[in-house]
C-alpha cells in the first residue's frame, strides 16, 4: 500500500483524519466567566436559563422541579477542594434566569467556572476551569 504524496496538515493523518487525542466528554455543560454581579455583596451566581433548561432540569424529578420558583436546597460539590456546600437554587420570575445563592463566595472574580448536574449523586459539581490572570 502506498500513501499519497500530498502535503499533510499538522495534527492530521494522511487522509485528513484528526490525530488529536480526546479523552472522554467535557462534563462542564455550564461554563461562565464570573462577573462582579455573581460574586458581589448579594452572593449569587446567575446561570443562563437556556443552559439550565437544556442540561440540568431534564435530569430533575417532579418534586424538585415544583420547588424551583421558591428555591430548592441543593448540594454543590467543589471538585477542586473536595468539599460539599449547601446552596439555594431558584428561578427568578422577573427574567427567567436561574441563580445559586446563599453563602456563595467572592473568591472567583473573573475566573471561568464550570458546573454540571451529577445525576448519580444528586448534586451540582463545580470547578474553576481557568483562573483570571489577576488571581
Amino acid at each position: 500500500m502506498r500513501l499519497s504524496s500530498h502535503k499533510v496538515e499538522k495534527g492530521k493523518g494522511p487522509n485528513g483524519v484528526s490525530l488529536e487525542l480526546k479523552l472522554g466528554l467535557d462534563p462542564w455543560v455550564i461554563k461562565k466567566r464570573t462577573q462582579l454581579s455573581d460574586i458581589g455583596h448579594l452572593a449569587r451566581l446567575l446561570l443562563a436559563a437556556d443552559l439550565v433548561k437544556g442540561h440540568i432540569l431534564p435530569q430533575w424529578d417532579a418534586k424538585r422541579m415544583e420547588g424551583i420558583k421558591n428555591g430548592v436546597r441543593v448540594a454543590v460539590w467543589d471538585c477542586d477542594t473536595k468539599s460539599e456546600h449547601q446552596l439555594i437554587f431558584k428561578q427568578w420570575p422577573s427574567n427567567g434566569c436561574y441563580v445559586l445563592n446563599e453563602k456563595w463566595t467572592t473568591d472567583f472574580k473573573g475566573d471561568e467556572i464550570g458546573l454540571y448536574w451529577d445525576q448519580s449523586n444528586s448534586r451540582f459539581n463545580f470547578s474553576i476551569l481557568k483562573r483570571a490572570s489577576s488571581n
